[in-house]
């Protein structure tokens, strides 16, 4: 493992399905690969913060673990897209068939607008302004995926939101589903810190445990789990799938 790789941490209960994605990502899905993927997406980004925090985050986010958890040649709905730098990484490996994000921030959409259509991906890739009060959008997608939003959702609606994405995914399909750690107090600590500093925001941490048992009460089943830690940010990856 290369001095720029994350350090991962195995669930017992998955070992033989983490060594399985492990062995088999490819030298792209590398964070070295992905960060410089990612400021080509955003080279022509006026906005000169986004442009930064997009080179920037592959290093603080864990995103090759969890694009080995999307099937090739998916159509993903991303929920809590941003700036779209996820589905964007996608599309560039040409990884998936299609996809759809949306957000509540206007210009962080208008930014993934931007690089999809500089990076010649806006046929594939569609972004748009939506608030998650006003529903999942209408269509067919085989992989819904949440990437670092539940943390923003408040305490009192984060069972409901993830019962939400639950309800997206139809029979065969997969949940992705990638939030930053409870525990230890001080990654907590340190996340909230990132958030309020970037975000302007007090967000509320949730244990995999906890969202565990929500989905599976949904009737969905895990197929994978990861915790990773990135400098002194802790992640966690949750997957399920429905059956057919």
């Amino acid at each position: 493992m290369s001095r720029d790789e994350p350090c991962i941490r195995i669930d017992p209960l998955t070992l033989r399905s983490m060594d399985t994605n492990l062995s088999s990502l490819s030298p792209q899905f590398s964070t070295t690969a992905l960060s410089a993927e990612a400021r080509a997406l955003y080279q022509a980004e006026p906005d000169a913060r986004i442009r930064l925090l997009q080179g920037l985050r592959p290093h603080i986010c864990p995103f090759g673990d969890v694009m080995a958890q999307i099937p090739a040649g998916a159509s993903v709905l991303d929920v809590g897209c941003g700036a779209g730098l996820f589905l964007l990484l996608l599309g560039r490996q040409a990884h998936i068939r299609d996809g759809l994000g949306f957000d509540v921030s206007v210009p962080a959409v208008e930014a993934a607008q931007r690089a999809a259509e500089t990076s010649g991906l806006a046929e594939t890739l569609t972004f748009q302004v939506r608030s998650i009060e006003e529903g999942m959008p209408e269509g067919h997608w085989n992989v819904v995926t949440s990437v670092d939003v539940l943390h923003h959702v408040p305490v009192s609606q984060q069972r409901s939101f993830v019962e939400s994405l639950c309800e997206r995914v139809p029979r065969g399909g997969r949940l992705v589903i990638k939030d930053m750690v409870a525990r230890p107090r001080w990654r907590a600590w340190a996340n909230q810190m990132h958030d309020l500093v970037m975000a302007r925001q007090w967000v509320h941490q949730v244990g995999p445990e906890e969202v565990d048992g929500w989905i599976q009460a949904k009737g969905l089943s895990r197929v994978y789990r990861s915790r990773i830690n990135s400098w002194w940010y802790g992640h966690w990856t949750l997957v399920y799938d429905r059956a057919s």
